[in-house]
């Protein structure tokens, strides 16, 4: 349905008034006509207007001054001016109340006025229908935003659920690695307690200070691992070091021999970001590593290799396995969320997509590939610390 404008028409002289109204009643728009300048204030003031077609001087109040009062309301609306006493400084003045038209009386033509309240009608609408769009994208906008903060939200809890997950299958490990030194601790307590040489009591306490310190750091290690990713703070992260964090307690949870997980990177290689994030990562690969190998023909002796190498801007960090590989028409699906080649209850199919998006998150990309009969190898590319490319 055509939008029906609102024009309204001021003139004190009223043979002048009729022939306005004549001219533009036929016209798609609303015609309002008034003799005075106090009554067409009244009426814009309640109903406002698109378009204002007024006589300069009025005996009440002035056409500029409704023109003003317009303005004020609803810059939107477009007014055009008509005088019999044309001057520079009415001109100007006009000009300064930003009027659509100036039009000396008497007109060359009634229909001339016509055209032009048509054209000042029209750029009305095109602003109020851009005003409208605006208005719309901006409120569609708002509305993303929300959304993309629910969405950033839900993926932050996402990869804290993935975390929390994965700590039932890390506990298990975890467990069994704790219990060889607590029964150490137990047993040696025991002896001091009926052992009264000194050089053997202290011999003994020795033992138990590092069967402490080592349960100390399986705590440590599944702990900084378990961590919210939102308490914590960017920072340069020596690669070497998280990855062999998180070779130790994968190796654990799925009694793995940590010295068939063979770690080669460059001590100095540093990246800006999350430490328990960046963990998480090769944690996820590590342990997806690990499982492929487990599958393979050289389950028993095979090995995972991780490399950490200097790549212009960025680090590259291949995770390479002995498994059975992925087949060509999966490699392009084993990021997205909740795919998995596992058997039903034996994996959410959120790890790599988890790993996919965090890397993302940094600038950095991850890639596949997995020729037939080799394994496969995960690389992620993520770019290194200023301080340490500097």
């Amino acid at each position: 349905m055509e939008t029906v404008g609102r024009v309204v028409v001021v003139d004190d002289e009223p043979v002048i008034l009729d022939l306005l109204v004549t001219v533009l009643k036929s016209g798609p728009w609303q015609v309002d006509a008034f003799r005075s300048g106090a009554a067409a204030r009244d009426h814009l003031l309640a109903h406002g207007a698109d378009v204002l077609l007024t006589d300069k001087n009025l005996p009440d109040v002035g056409g500029l001054d409704l023109v003003a009062l317009l303005k004020e309301h609803d810059p939107a609306a477009e007014c055009i001016v008509i005088t019999g006493f044309p001057s520079l400084d009415t001109a100007l003045e006009a000009m300064q109340l930003s009027v659509f038209d100036y039009i000396v009386k008497p007109p060359r033509s009634i229909f001339e006025v016509r055209q032009k309240v048509e054209r000042a009608w029209g750029k009305v609408r095109v602003v109020r229908e851009n005003g409208r769009l605006l208005s719309k994208l901006q409120d569609r906008n708002a509305s993303l935003q929300e959304a993309l903060e629910r969405l950033q939200s839900t993926q932050t809890e996402l990869i804290q659920s993935e975390k929390l997950a994965g700590i039932g299958t890390l506990a298990a490990g975890v467990a069994h690695e704790v219990s060889s030194p607590l029964f150490g601790i137990l047993g040696l307590a025991e002896a001091i307690v009926d052992e009264d040489d000194v050089e053997v009591v202290h011999e003994h306490a020795s033992e138990i200070v590092e069967y402490s310190k080592h349960i100390r750091d399986i705590v440590t290690e599944l702990t900084r691992y378990s961590r919210s990713s939102r308490d914590e703070y960017r920072t340069t992260v020596t690669l070497a070091s998280a990855i062999a964090d998180a070779a130790k307690l994968v190796a654990r949870s799925v009694r793995f021999p940590i010295e068939r997980i063979i770690v080669d990177a460059d001590p100095e290689l540093v990246v800006l970001a999350r430490t328990n994030e960046v963990q998480q990562i090769f944690v996820n690969l590590i342990k997806n590593a690990i499982e492929a190998t487990l599958e393979g023909e050289s389950a028993d002796s095979g090995i995972v290799t991780v490399t950490a190498v200097k790549s212009g801007a960025h680090v590259e960090v291949s995770v390479r396995d002995q498994g059975p590989g992925i087949d060509a028409d999966a490699v392009s699906l084993v990021f997205d969320p909740f795919y998995t080649t596992k058997p039903p209850g034996e994996g959410t199919g959120l790890g790599l997509n988890i790993v996919y998006r965090i890397v993302t998150r940094y600038s950095g990309s991850i890639t596949v590939s997995s020729p037939p009969g080799t394994g496969a190898c995960f690389v992620v590319r993520l770019p290194r610390s200023n301080a340490e490319i500097a």
